[in-house]
């Protein structure tokens, strides 16, 4: 028997214990056409080992290359030939360095420009004279306006709704009250009156009067004793309003004397 053909029974045998053996219905059938393919080509060495194929078996394990260097697309300006297309550099994606065989040569740096000097600081203007003082204005006043007037001798009325006159004006700031009895609002705001009648021998009647509106009355039942009758009133008054007395009847007696029973007073509270 020569070498070959003993290598073969040799061979023959390993593989009908180790792969035949295992192997049910079809894959028996496989395994012998795989076998065949081997029958030509299967051989020992001197020392009667079998030797690899050239067709199926795995020879030993060859020496390892060197990896292939990566290549990364360059994009291009459109309008360009290949010759005025700039050179770039290219790094890699993951440690971000330069490889040493895709080096594209750089211009010289420039020089350093020389430094600006800073210019010189401008001149600093001289402080003007100071303005003249102004005038001191005027101290703000609230405007004021009040009277005070009193009768020493008694009225008789000569005709119905006769307005009452006062004698003697003790004040009368801001000249709004008059001797014929009647006030005359120039500063618009609100006003305080009060006002007093003396009745001895008739019970009169006298009104406060707002122009021709009818504020209060005052009036005495009783006659033959002296009697003082008053009231007050507070009103709001506009530019133009006149405030005064009213006596209704003609012919009864508004009574008075140096005491000064019958009064007339009033005063500005605020302005509006």
């Amino acid at each position: 028997m020569t070498t070959t053909q003993t290598s073969f029974v040799f061979h023959l045998k390993l593989l009908i214990r180790n792969t035949v053996m295992p192997l049910k219905g079809k894959k028996i059938f496989k395994f012998f056409l795989f076998t065949t393919t081997c029958f030509t080509t299967i051989t020992c060495n001197e020392d009667h080992q079998p030797l690899p194929c050239n067709n199926c078996c795995q020879g030993p394990v060859g020496i390892q290359g060197q990896p292939a260097f990566p290549v990364f697309p360059v994009k291009w300006n459109t309008g360009q030939s290949r010759s005025e297309r700039p050179e770039r550099r290219q790094h890699c994606w993951r440690k971000r360095r330069e490889y040493p065989w895709r080096h594209w040569s750089t211009g010289e740096k420039g020089d350093v420009g020389s430094p600006v000097r800073k210019g010189q600081p401008g001149m600093t203007a001289s402080r003007g004279p100071f303005g003249f003082k102004g005038q001191k204005g005027e101290i703000g006043r609230a405007r004021l306006s009040a009277f005070s007037a009193v009768r020493s001798s008694s009225f008789i009325p000569r005709s119905d709704y006769q307005p009452l006159p006062f004698e003697d004006i003790h004040n009368n700031i801001g000249d709004d009250f008059d001797a014929g009895g009647r006030f005359t609002c120039e500063i618009a705001g609100i006003y305080l009156f009060m006002y007093s009648v003396g009745t001895y021998s008739s019970n009169p009647h006298v009104s406060l009067m707002k122009n021709d509106v009818k504020i209060n009355t005052v009036y005495r039942s009783d006659e033959g004793l002296l009697d003082i009758v008053s009231s007050a009133a507070v009103l709001q008054l506009h530019v133009g309003d006149q405030v005064w007395l009213r006596c209704r009847d003609k012919g009864r007696e508004i009574y008075s004397n140096s005491d000064q029973f019958t009064t007339f007073s009033g005063a500005i509270l605020h302005e509006t």
